[in-house]
């Protein structure tokens, strides 16, 4: 399983299971900008809203690093956000026996990130020996952004986190 495996079982979960129109770059006529996101969620009975895609491959790295999130990325999930609130999501897929997605509403994100970075620049996936006392103690690690870890249904279908099936259903009318 690589990134694009991870955007591939996203797009077949909002697709399927929640009936909403998500979009890939490559698949979309035009050029894609510097930036912009994975996916695009087109809703036919709301807005839509974006995601970008990112993994982390645990048997390599034992934390996800903000730097993996381009300053280009950055800026147009938050230009989205500020002109339609939940319209930016953060996805993040851990490739390893156990497969997890997240997908974090951007200011949420945001809030993680500050809360970390004053201490080191990644989000570890699992505090333990090696990281700072402050980190272990307050379990500053994956369990920050655990409400929203989308449940594995089958080996191949995901479903979306209750907090966000309710977030989408006010926001977008989906589900």
């Amino acid at each position: 399983m690589k990134e694009s495996d991870v955007r591939r079982a996203i797009h077949r979960m909002l697709r399927y299971r929640y009936n909403l129109w998500p979009d890939h770059w490559p698949d979309i006529a035009g050029v894609k900008e510097a930036g912009r996101p994975d996916l695009v969620v087109m809703n036919p009975r709301g807005p839509g809203f974006y995601i970008e895609v990112k993994a982390i491959f645990l048997n390599r790295n034992t934390s996800f690093n903000f730097s993996n999130i381009e300053d280009s990325q950055r800026r147009w999930l938050t230009t989205w956000e500020e002109q339609r609130p939940n319209g930016s999501y953060l996805a993040i897929g851990t490739i390893c026996r156990n497969r997890s997605i997240f997908i974090i509403p951007w200011l949420k994100w945001l809030a993680v990130e500050d809360m970390i970075t004053p201490i080191q620049r990644s989000l570890p996936y699992k505090v333990g020996p090696g990281y700072k006392k402050h980190m272990q103690d307050n379990g500053l690690d994956f369990r920050l952004i655990s409400k929203w870890k989308c449940n594995q249904v089958s080996t191949n279908e995901w479903a979306l986190p209750k907090i966000l099936e309710n977030l989408m259903e006010v926001q977008c009318g989906a589900t």
